[in-house]
């Protein structure tokens, strides 16, 4: 789009420095989200059950 008038200018480039912010933050909520992700998916490896030591319990019989 090229904008022919000076308000045209203005609004244009108004719009496109509106623009701008939504934008980034969009991309900043993408790569948090995958950055929680993979921290979930690294906490899942530490407490998988493979890792953790088996507890002996003493028998009680009744």
């Amino acid at each position: 789009m090229k904008p022919s008038s000076p308000t045209d200018l203005i609004s244009f480039l108004g719009l496109s420095i509106a623009t701008s912010p939504f934008i980034f933050s969009i991309l900043c909520v993408y790569l948090l989200t995958e950055l929680m992700t993979e921290f979930g998916k690294a906490s899942e490896e530490i407490f998988r059950s493979e890792r953790l030591p088996t507890l002996n319990f003493p028998n009680f019989e009744r």
